[in-house]
């Protein structure tokens, strides 16, 4: 499977060199950026995944009642804890989209990426190992320096922690 996302990785890079538009080489470069984002988190590698990120990054809260944004220094808290509890492995291949500027609809060098997660945990009695997958939707906008500034991600994510964590009776 890694050599058919190196082969797209390839022959998108080489599309883009081939392009007049310097926003495809800029999105090229952002989505291998997200990529080693996906497999830093995957990997639980705090150090990988915040080094793509700046100081100044903010999250878009998407879920119930969530603040607009969230910062950096927040969102590390959340995940060293969800790091700390839960296991995730991406399943399948991941997909990248260029994104646009929402005034001028033209590319920007953003990028959207959506992948199949599987997301598991011990069961509370520690007997077995349970898991869900579920879809996840994410948008990454970048500093002129390459650095992740602004992501917001758009899956049910809260149901998948609340089902792992639930015991048996209770589903």
């Amino acid at each position: 499977m890694k050599k058919i996302l190196l082969a797209s990785a390839v022959a998108t890079g080489l599309a883009a060199c081939s392009s007049s538009n310097p926003n495809s080489l800029t999105f090229v470069r952002n989505a291998e950026t997200v990529e080693r984002v996906f497999r830093a988190f995957e990997a639980e590698d705090g150090e990988a995944f915040w080094a793509e990120f700046a100081n100044t990054a903010v999250w878009r809260g998407t879920g119930v009642n969530a603040p607009t944004t969230l910062s950096r220094e927040k969102m590390q808290g959340v995940y060293d804890a969800f790091w700390g509890e839960f296991d995730y492995e991406i399943v399948g291949d991941l997909h990248f989209q260029p994104g646009v500027n929402p005034e001028t609809q033209l590319p920007n060098g953003s990028v959207n990426g959506m992948f199949l997660w599987e997301v598991s945990r011990m069961a509370p009695d520690s007997s077995e190992r349970r898991s869900v997958q579920l879809w996840i939707y994410e948008s990454f906008d970048f500093s002129d320096e390459g650095q992740i500034v602004f992501t917001q991600v758009f899956s049910d994510l809260a149901s998948a922690y609340r089902q792992l964590r639930a015991t048996p009776a209770e589903e």
